[in-house]
């Protein structure tokens, strides 16, 4: 864990005030998109401090504020603190120009956001997926094209609507149980209660205050991806990683930033990365069905990506969006209507690159560690506040 000095916790308070403010003053002008659930986030979906926001009447004068804050955090001593903050106010002063009413074009939007690689995922790499899950589906002995195959797949590991709930439950207690065990014996306490709802433009999502993980009824489901949207928004997921970031706030070891989560920064990434890696974390992806499922949900994720920038980049339309979702991902039409919500969204637009972007930064980060060290990687990973470039510089 990095040792936090007396600049950076004071420069931390002032940096949520700040950003509170700006999700106070986003709210009281961007009003109301098609989106209710997303409309309730703001740009601040979780804040678990007691700050009282600046109160702004224009963008400009938060962009003042972040622009002296910025140079303060120079004077950190901490080099990987120092760095992350620097790119983090850059995202706020990104999200700031776009609040005011700049038009921001797609790619810059992404890079000055979250501080990642604004390409699509080629096509050399799509193919190299493809080719690898038809491996997979044939050794598991399904035939007929790649199309076939997955959704015979599917259909031999559909879990029923009837038994999600009851699924899902079981599920949350079984990776609560590895966490508690092999990470975070601190989880002990933390019970979440899954909820089908209807209508939602997500699969799944953490509803971290009131304990609750919210599984999209509209959908269809194997058990491999219940168990992979269990780790993901839950355990060792974003349920875990609040979790943690709260403790210390509280106990006064993190910085006060810790207990915010805004939407389109540089933090995103390693925020979606923890979860996505959340299978290799308690060491579930060890079957065959698993391994099938790890190579499906990285052609979905990267599917989101690729489709958000045809869209807003190369402005295709959405039945072509449609059409790579449907040829690329084997999307069914409910789940393409559910992604197109999501990546048609004036805000969240940007926010589908963290899933892909954030997998990979922290997997790279990941996989260089030797067995005898993942406990302490695991500390610094969930016990700091990252981004994509500086959770690189664990070690």
């Amino acid at each position: 864990m990095v040792k936090h000095d007396p600049l950076d916790m004071r420069l931390s308070r002032e940096y949520c005030r700040i950003v509170l403010g700006m999700d106070k003053l986003y709210r009281e002008g961007h009003g109301s998109t098609n989106e209710a659930s997303f409309d309730r986030e703001g740009l601040v979906p979780i804040n678990l401090t007691d700050e009282t926001p600046h109160l702004y009447e224009s963008w400009e004068q938060v962009r003042q504020d972040l622009i002296g804050l910025r140079k303060r955090y120079l004077a950190v001593e901490n080099e990987m603190r120092r760095n992350y903050m620097q790119q983090q106010i850059g995202s706020l002063l990104a999200l700031a120009e776009w609040c005011s009413g700049r038009d921001i074009p797609f790619r810059e939007k992404v890079r000055g956001f979250l501080y990642v690689n604004e390409n699509p995922v080629p096509r050399s790499e799509r193919s190299r997926l493809h080719q690898k899950l038809d491996d997979l589906l044939s050794w598991r002995g399904f035939r007929g094209s790649l199309q076939e195959k997955v959704a015979a797949w599917e259909e031999a590991r559909r879990v029923p609507h009837d038994e999600l709930e009851s699924v899902v439950k079981e599920l949350l207690d079984q990776a609560k149980e590895q966490v508690v065990r092999h990470l975070f014996p601190q989880m002990a306490d933390i019970e979440v209660t899954p909820e089908i709802v209807y209508g939602v433009p997500y699969q799944a999502y953490c509803d971290y205050v009131n304990s609750k993980m919210y599984l999209n009824g509209d959908l269809s489901y194997t058990y491999e991806a219940l168990r992979h949207l269990v780790t993901h928004e839950c355990f060792p997921g974003h349920t875990t990683h609040m979790r943690i970031r709260e403790l210390g706030v509280k106990a006064g070891t993190l910085p006060l930033d810790a207990g915010l989560v805004i939407t389109n920064t540089a933090s995103s990434p390693v925020f979606e990365g923890i979860a996505d890696n959340g299978m290799r974390f308690i060491q579930w992806g060890t079957t065959p069905d698993d391994e099938i499922y790890e190579v499906y949900q990285q052609i979905r994720s990267i599917s989101g990506l690729n489709a958000a920038h045809m869209i807003h980049a190369e402005h295709k339309t959405l039945e072509e969006a449609r059409a790579f979702l449907r040829e690329f991902a084997f999307g069914q039409e409910s789940w393409i209507a559910s992604r197109l919500r999501f990546i048609t969204h004036s805000l969240r637009a940007p926010f589908i690159y963290s899933y892909w972007r954030g997998n990979e930064a922290v997997h790279e980060a990941y996989r260089r560690v030797p067995k005898e060290e993942r406990t302490q990687f695991y500390q610094f990973l969930y016990a700091n506040m990252l981004s994509a470039d500086t959770v690189k510089q664990y070690g």
